[in-house]
């Protein structure tokens, strides 16, 4: 499961990293976010949760999500 995190979060880094490059911010949306976690973590639904909920992605992403059950 860590791993999966740190993947995430290197492809959002990476994307910030290209954006600023180039001068701009990078606009990712809650879907983008949820897909990349289904890509990462497979098809289980309580780990997409647990890695959309980690503070890695949180500090990554610069904000909070909380899931609700």
């Amino acid at each position: 499961m860590r791993n999966s995190m740190r993947r995430t979060r290197h492809k959002l880094n990476t994307l910030g990293r290209k954006a600023a490059a180039r001068g701009r911010k990078v606009q990712t949306n809650l879907g983008e976010l949820i897909a990349a976690a289904f890509d990462t973590a497979g098809n289980e639904v309580k780990d997409v949760a647990r890695l959309l909920a980690s503070p890695e992605l949180g500090r990554a992403s610069r904000s909070r999500i909380v899931l609700v059950q």
